[in-house]
């Protein structure tokens, strides 16, 4: 049985591994908060947190994010909380298998990374084509840079098991 760190660029994988991690972290807390909005009380108070903000408070991104948020955050019943919710923790899960699958070097979970990764890019490209944001870009660049990099990965290790199998036939 092979040792992940006989891999080739085990290092790599285990920072995309991380990030997914980090990912997954922050898609279980935006899921969890989204349930916790279900409740009234909570909403109401997230609400008028998210009033007082758009208001101003001297600090113009916190403004402009609240004032866009608030419209959608009135709007919302429990039910989108819920599907909110829902879809985060969803969503977390596939980044936590990613994530555990890349650390322990394993090849389906680039494959698994490739593929979650590349179905995502129609919709950031979209999304710059709408509105560009050094966020936008800097998200499309990393993903696509991850993408790149697995395939590289992938590559890599064929060759070496093709020049293994090669020397043990020998």
């Amino acid at each position: 049985m092979r040792n992940k760190h006989d891999l080739p660029g085990v290092k790599g994988l285990e920072i995309i591994a991380g990030f997914k991690f980090l990912q997954a972290t922050a898609l279980i807390l935006a899921g969890l908060g989204a349930f916790g909005l279900m409740h009234p009380a909570v909403s109401d108070a997230a609400g008028d947190w998210l009033e007082r903000l758009a208001v101003g408070n001297g600090q113009r991104f916190a403004v402009a994010a609240a004032a866009r948020i608030l419209p959608v955050f009135n709007a919302a019943t429990p039910r989108h909380f819920a599907a909110f919710g829902l879809g985060a923790l969803l969503y977390a899960t596939v980044f936590l298998v990613e994530g555990v699958g890349l650390w322990r070097g394993k090849k389906w979970a680039e494959w698994l990374t490739i593929g979650v990764t590349a179905s995502l890019l129609p919709v950031e490209v979209m999304a710059l084509v709408h509105r560009i944001t050094l966020v936008r870009v800097a998200t499309l660049v990393i993903n696509s840079l991850v993408i790149v990099y697995l395939v590289w990965e992938l590559r890599a290790r064929s060759a070496k098991e093709r020049e293994r199998r090669s020397v043990d036939v020998v």
